[in-house]
C-alpha cells in the first residue's frame, strides 16, 4: 500500500491516514509517499533494487514497517534557529509513530546523497548503558526530532578513485525507514545483548580453526580441520579477522595474488589456517579460550606466524603473551591451557589494527560506531564483506532495547581498555622485533567528507589520521614497542587505501618479506 500527501511548508501537524503517523515539518514544500512494509523479496519503484541496508533489516530481525519518501528541499535556517523544547525548526522534522504493545521505533533516514543516519527515541546518556527506551506491556508512540540534510552526490577525487554510489544510486528524495524492534523480556541489564548474539549466532556460525587451499580457506562455508596433529612440531601460518568479519571477509582480496598466496602455501608447506570466531559478544580472552580448546584432543607444540586484519591482531597478541591467569581473569572464571598444549606465536603482520585502540571503540560511541560503519560499507562496495552490515543493524536495535548495550569484543579495543593494559604488561620492552605492520593515512573525497567531518557522524577522530576506523599511528605505536620504518608499510593520503581494503593493494605482498618468505617480487 502506498499513500501520496503534500508538504505546504506548513508548521501544522499532518496525520497520514493509513498508518497514523504524524509529521511536522514547517519548513518542507513538496511532495511524499508513504510505503507500508514491503513484502519479502519487493523492491520500490524509488529504489528498483533491494538494498545492502535492507538485506541488514532483514538479517537483525527488524521490521520494516514504513517508509517515507520525501521530494522536497532542506531549506536553509539561520545559525540562531530555536531548536528543542517543542519548537520544530524549519530544517527539522518531528515524526510520531504509532506502536502495539512491547515494542519501540528506530528511524533510518537516507538523505539526497545517499548518508545515512540513525535517529532514537530519548538522548543517550554515557553514564546509562542498560536503560531500556520504553516499557514492556504499553503501547502508544515514539517521537523522533530529525536534522535534515540537504546533499548531492559528490564524485570522489584523487589517486583513491573511491566510487561514491551508495546501494541505490543517485538519490533525489530523502528516505526515511521507521524500523520497528519487538522488546525481550528480561533484557534490561544484560551483560551480552541477546540480539546482537542472535546475529553472531546465525551470520558467524562456522567458528574455529580450518584450513584447505586458498580456494577453502577463503570460502564462504569452511572446511574444518580433522586433526591439528599433523600441525605439531611445525611452523604453521595463521590467519585471523576482525570485527564482525570472518576469514573470508577479512582476507577474500587476497585472491587477486595467485602467485603469491602459492609462495605463502609453498613456504609453510600447506599449513595455512584461519581461525573464525565471535567478536562483539565475545571478548578477546574468551577468543583466546576458544582458539586453546581446539587443542584439547590434539597435545603437542605448535608454531605460529599470524596474518591479521583489526581486532585480529589484539587476539593474537593475547595469544602471544597473556598468562593462564590473566585470559582467567578476563573471561571470569578460572582456566588454564589444555594439558600437553604448548602453542608460540613467532612472527605477527599487523593489518589495521587498533594497538593502541581506536576512539570508535568506546563505549559511550556505540551509536556513532554503528552510524559511521554503516555510512562506510554503504559507500564502500569492498567493506561489504569484511564489515557485516547486519550486525550493525543489531546493535542499533540493541539499543533502542538497552540504551548503551555492553559489547565486550568492541570495548576490547578502546584505548583506556583493561586489555590493552594487560598486553602492554605482558609485552614489556624488546617485542617489536617480532611484529610488523600495515597502516593507512586515509583521506576522504565526495561525500565521505560529509560523513566523516560533518554533523551526521561525531568528530571521532578530530585531528587525528585515520584509515576511517583505526588510528594510523595507533597500529605501530603502543606504551611498549614503536615499530621502525623497516617493520611497516604505510600508505597516505594519496594511496586510497582505508580500513577494509589493504589486502586489495599490491603491497600486500610484502607481507611475504616480514615472514621472512623469499622475497615474492624479486
Amino acid at each position: 500500500m502506498q499513500e501520496d500527501f503534500i508538504l505546504k511548508a506548513d508548521p501544522a501537524p499532518l496525520e497520514l491516514d493509513q498508518s497514523r503517523i504524524v509529521l511536522i515539518a514547517p519548513g518542507l514544500q513538496g511532495t511524499g509517499t508513504w510505503f507500508s512494509q514491503r513484502a519479502s523479496g519487493e523492491t520500490r519503484a524509488f529504489d528498483g533494487q533491494l538494498s545492502l541496508i535492507d538485506s541488514a533489516i532483514s538479517e537483525a530481525d527488524v521490521e520494516e514497517r514504513h517508509t517515507l519518501v520525501l521530494d522536497a528541499q532542506t531549506p536553509v535556517v539561520s545559525a540562531g534557529a530555536v531548536r528543542g523544547a517543542g519548537a520544530v525548526a524549519d530544517d527539522e522534522l518531528l515524526l510520531r509513530v504509532p506502536l502495539n504493545v512491547n515494542e519501540a521505533a528506530l528511524i533510518l533516514y537516507r538523505d539526497e546523497a545517499d548518508i545515512v543516519s540513525f535517529h532514537y527515541r530519548e538522548a543517550r546518556s554515557a553514564q546509562t548503558s542498560t536503560t531500556a527506551t520504553r516499557a514492556l506491556d504499553s503501547a502508544g508512540q515514539d517521537e523522533f526530532r530529525i536534522r535534515l540534510r540537504s546533499g548531492t552526490i559528490k564524485p570522489a577525487t584523487g589517486k583513491s578513485d573511491v566510487e561514491v554510489r551508495g546501494d541505490i544510486g543517485c538519490l533525489v528524495s530523502k528516505v526515511i525507514k521507521v524500523l520497528i524492534v519487538r522488546l525481550l523480556p528480561n533484557q534490561t541489564g544484560k551483560a551480552v545483548v541477546r540480539r546482537v548474539k542472535a546475529w553472531e549466532d546465525k551470520k558467524r556460525a562456522d567458528q574455529g580453526l580450518h584450513g584447505g587451499d586458498a580456494d577453502q580457506l577463503l570460502a564462504a562455508a569452511p572446511k574444518p580441520l580433522k586433526s591439528l596433529q599433523a600441525l605439531a612440531g611445525k611452523k604453521a601460518l595463521l590467519f585471523i579477522h576482525g570485527t564482525t568479519s570472518s576469514t573470508e571477509g577479512a582476507f577474500h582480496e587476497l585472491k587477486r595474488f595467485p602467485e603469491f598466496l602459492t609462495r605463502l602455501y609453498a613456504a609453510y608447506d600447506g599449513r595455512i589456517l584461519g581461525f573464525n570466531h565471535h567478536t562483539m559478544t565475545k571478548n578477546v580472552a574468551e577468543n583466546v579460550r576458544d582458539f586453546y580448546a581446539e587443542f584439547a584432543s590434539a597435545p603437542g607444540e605448535y608454531s605460529f606466524d599470524v596474518i591479521c586484519h583489526s581486532r585480529g591482531g589484539l587476539v593474537a597478541r593475547a595469544l602471544a603473551k597473556l598468562s593462564d591467569a590473566e585470559i582467567a581473569r578476563f573471561v571470569g572464571e578460572p582456566w588454564q591451557r589444555p594439558p600437553g598444549v604448548k602453542v608460540t606465536i613467532d612472527r605477527i603482520v599487523f593489518v589495521a589494527t587498533p594497538n593502541a585502540g581506536t576512539q570508535l571503540a568506546q563505549p559511550e560511541r556505540i551509536p556513532d560506531f554503528v552510524e559511521r560503519l554503516t555510512n562506510y560499507v554503504n559507500m564502500f562496495p569492498d567493506g561489504v564483506l569484511s564489515i557485516g552490515a547486519g550486525a550493525l543493524m543489531s546493535i542499533a536495535a540493541a539499543i533502542v532495547e538497552v540504551g548503551l548495550p555492553r559489547l565486550p569484543g568492541l570495548a576490547d579495543q578502546a584505548p583506556d581498555s583493561d586489555l590493552l593494559r594487560a598486553l602492554s604488561a605482558a609485552e614489556g620492552n624488546g617485542t617489536a622485533d617480532r611484529y610488523f605492520a600495515f597502516r593507512a593515512n586515509f583521506e576522504p573525497s565526495g561525500n565521505l567528507v560529509d560523513v566523516v567531518k560533518d554533523a551526521v557522524v561525531d568528530r571521532v577522530f578530530g585531528p587525528i589520521e585515520n584509515d576511517l576506523v583505526v588510528p594510523t599511528n595507533g597500529v605501530t605505536s603502543t606504551p611498549t614497542f614503536n615499530l621502525p620504518p623497516a617493520q611497516c608499510i604505510a600508505f597516505g593520503p594519496g594511496d586510497g587505501v582505508h580500513h577494509t581494503n589493504f589486502f586489495k593493494q599490491d603491497k600486500i605482498q610484502e607481507i611475504a618479506r616480514f615472514l621472512g618468505v623469499s622475497k615474492y617480487r624479486e
